[in-house]
């Protein structure tokens, strides 16, 4: 990617509001800002924005090298767990982009309420119902770009690098022991071939 293109892109993820929500139909707000930037997609698939969002994305694919103006989710809600329902599954926590939900399996488990960035996957996965929005008591708005949404971007990104490793230790892991389980199979071969070899000499004797 260029350097004017990456500005261009990095603009656009500044215009968005780091909700990770995937409902633009992308797997994250840098996707669809990558998608904007260089596939040209439409600009109006950010459904927790506002037409404020889309002007603002509209103006940035335009040129325009303006600040990014403040903008708002007057209504910022988080989940809540109904813990008598909670059966500590932890497909919530799996998919939480934000790492806002800790607990352990048949544990019950809780939200971060500073953390959670209202996204809503968690409500849409959870196999028991026991989750729901509610209003933010510390916050009654989302703004973007803030130092809270920068928080957020940050530990959806962490989360995503842990996510990375832990994959790349697993595939390490496998290819350690299908290299232990080749080395295995020389070794037999070579023992069962000196084996033979003795078996043969015995005979001339």
């Amino acid at each position: 990617m260029s350097s004017n293109k990456q500005e261009i892109k990095n603009r656009l993820l500044d215009a968005l509001p780091q909700l990770q929500c995937r409902k633009c139909t992308y797997k994250d707000c840098e996707s669809y800002a990558d998608a904007i930037t260089n596939k040209g997609e439409s600009l109006d698939k950010c459904e927790p924005g506002s037409k404020k969002t889309q002007k603002q994305l509209f103006m940035i694919m335009q040129g325009s090298k303006d600040k990014v103006e403040l903008n708002t989710i007057k209504k910022y809600l988080i989940a809540e767990i109904k813990h008598e329902d909670c059966i500590g599954c932890t497909i919530c926590i799996k998919i939480c982009p934000v790492d806002a939900i800790i607990g352990a399996r048949h544990k019950i488990h809780f939200i971060i309420n500073d953390q959670c960035n209202g996204c809503e996957l968690c409500i849409t996965e959870c196999p028991v119902d026991c989750m729901k929005m509610v209003t933010n008591a510390n916050e009654e708005s989302w703004h973007w770009p803030s130092k809270k949404t920068d928080i957020s971007k940050d530990n959806y990104n962490n989360k995503k690098l842990r996510l990375d490793n832990q994959k790349k230790e697993k595939i390490l892991a496998r290819e350690r022991l299908a290299s232990d389980t080749r080395m295995k199979s020389y070794i037999e071969a070579a023992l069962l071939r000196e084996e033979k070899k003795h078996k043969k000499i015995k005979e001339y004797e």
